[in-house]
């Protein structure tokens, strides 16, 4: 009796699946006959929004802007005079861009094919009205990415490219698609897995002349998430402004909790260049251009020789291991003698008797340089790592670089020689193999400010409703005493009339701060400045860096002037 009944449910499954088939094949098959004769199912894809970018103020920085794109169905296309005169008469199209444009077409002629993208809005509602008599073509919306201060703060933004055939291999599994645009660089791409949206899509019923009948399913979208970030506009537009033609970076950060409030790199770019698909020249030369190389952000990617600035970490260096006290002095009379070799300083006729704070104050080569002999290459790249040098700082760009820490190992590997003591001599005052990016120079300043805290440098305050966590601080291990001695040479460099830092004394607000001038071989000097306000309570910290800027006493120092007083008007200091 049980099989009897399993054989029954069997064989009516069986029949109601032969009648869904016969249904479906034979009844329909005009009806899905007509539909794949017209190609009359259509599958509209609908972008999901990128998340918007805006500073610490709500500002909007990063924004979308609707698009409109024309594109057409091969297999839909009628009479194809009538879609050769419209492309003619209202994009201007030659014949043999509508040929190509064809050819383009008919190559997956099942699907749109876009034929020219971003195009006027009242181009776009003439094509859409003409679209009615000319079957085959159509008008598409998308969202497109919008940098509204173009290339202003350009390197924290990035820019986005399309996905390759390569990269879909892999970015396919995530919903790429071929033609869709991926973060590149900067926030776009350190981001892109918060910012990017989720696609979705309309599936419509159309008639033979391509004309929407019905919509027959729909997935809505969804946007990314926006960022807010650390970055004031008001102050990232005057950083951008003071390094006007010049080549180089600005850095501003709060040294409390390494918030960047501003991040300019020169030469720059207008991320809007790398919106539409395809290539252009002007986006071939940005990239091809290995001279000014304004598609590299300088302050987080270009490594330079440090000067003088670095011998903030020789004199904390020398005082921690109690190789000089606030008492030593060393005698300069404008020159230093090792065995044969004679280490100039660079004030001819020297500064005479020198303790740490003056040192500091007049940027004595010839102190540094006994003071660095004192301590020994060993100790010196020690305490090079200890603030931060040869490594990441952690900022949320990507393509930071670690610049080089040298000492006898580093040389060994990569020199194939024996550490000499004039190295040293030279390390000491910031020269010689030693390589730094501007920002380990402002996260070395930021340590001196705060009291001896390497700090996380970030771009980035909330994603979406979510507060981003700050890293915990890390001790570098100063003495009291060693960050007081140290920050009285540096308040001296600026307030002291002799101070080689005395150009960037603000007005409203005490500051302090070293300059640095670093020798290059490829040409004039790099020029180099750091520092910090207010001087008893710091809650901003800089730097200015200009390639072959010659002196960093002079502009550089000057800028930063005007970068104090800039965040004093703007409630910072």
């Amino acid at each position: 009796m049980r099989d009897r009944f399993l054989i029954t449910t069997l064989s009516l499954l069986f029949i109601l699946i032969i009648a869904g088939l016969f249904f479906n094949q034979v009844l329909l098959s005009g009806y899905y006959s007509k539909l794949s004769r017209n190609n009359s199912i259509r599958v509209i894809p609908i972008s999901g929004t990128r998340g918007n970018i805006f500073d610490r103020t709500g500002r909007p920085l990063v924004t979308n802007r609707l698009s409109f794109d024309v594109a057409i169905i091969f297999q839909e296309i009628g009479d194809r005079r009538k879609l050769v005169n419209l492309l003619k008469r209202e994009l201007g199209f030659s014949g043999a861009q509508i040929m190509s444009a064809l050819e383009k077409a008919g190559n997956r002629p099942y699907e749109p094919v876009t034929i020219a993208e971003d195009i006027d809005k009242e181009k776009a509602l003439a094509l859409e009205e003409s679209s009615f008599d000319v079957s085959g073509l159509i008008i598409e919306t998308r969202s497109r990415r919008n940098y509204l201060y173009k290339h202003f703060g350009c390197h924290i933004f990035g820019y986005l490219g399309e996905v390759t055939a390569n990269e879909l291999e892999t970015l396919k599994d995530y919903g790429y698609r071929m033609k869709d645009l991926i973060g590149r660089d900067g926030l776009e791409k350190y981001y892109e897995s918060y910012l990017r949206g989720a696609d979705g899509g309309i599936q419509v019923e159309v008639d033979s002349r391509g004309h929407q009948t019905r919509i027959l399913g729909l997935k809505e979208p969804q946007s990314g998430q926006n960022l807010q970030l650390t970055i004031d506009m008001s102050l990232q537009l005057v950083c951008d402004k003071l390094l006007g033609d010049h080549k180089g970076a600005i850095l501003v950060m709060d040294p409390r909790n390494g918030e960047i409030l501003a991040l300019a790199s020169h030469p720059t770019f207008d991320p809007n260049t790398f919106v539409r698909s395809g290539t252009s020249q002007n986006r071939l030369k940005l990239l091809n251009d290995k001279v000014g190389r304004p598609m590299s952000n300088k302050a987080i990617s270009g490594i330079y020789s440090p000067g003088s600035v670095f011998k903030i970490v020789t004199a904390s260096a020398a005082l921690e291991q109690k190789k000089i006290t606030p008492y030593t002095r060393f005698f300069c009379s404008g020159s230093y003698n090792l065995g044969h070799t004679q280490f100039d300083c660079w004030k001819k006729g020297g500064h005479g008797p020198q303790n740490i704070v003056e040192g500091i104050m007049n940027s004595c080569n010839v102190f540094f340089y006994n003071t660095g002999r004192a301590l020994g290459v060993d100790r010196l790249e020690l305490y090079t790592r200890f603030f931060g040098y040869g490594k990441a700082t952690g900022i949320d760009l990507t393509d930071e670089v670690k610049g080089i820490v040298p000492g006898k190992g580093w040389k060994r590997s990569h020199k194939k020689g024996a550490w000499y003591e004039g190295e040293t001599l030279n390390y000491a005052i910031g020269q010689g193999y030693l390589s730094v990016t501007p920002i380990q120079v402002l996260n070395m300043i930021s340590a001196i400010a705060n009291n001896g805290n390497l700090v996380r440098p970030h771009l980035v305050r909330r994603v979406g409703a979510n507060d981003l966590q700050n890293q915990k601080p890390k001790k570098i291990g100063l003495k009291d005493g060693t960050i007081r001695e140290v920050r009285k040479g540096l308040f001296e460099a600026v307030n002291n009339e002799s101070g080689t830092a005395k150009r960037s004394k603000p007005a409203g607000t005490i500051a302090a701060g070293k300059t640095g001038t670093a020798q290059n071989p490829q040409g004039r000097t790099h020029a180099w400045f750091c520092g910090f306000a207010p001087y008893n309570d710091p809650k901003l910290c800089l730097v200015v860096f200009l390639e072959h800027g010659g002196k960093g006493g002079l502009e550089p120092a000057e800028i930063a002037r005007g970068l104090f007083e800039e965040a004093r008007a703007g409630g910072y200091l």
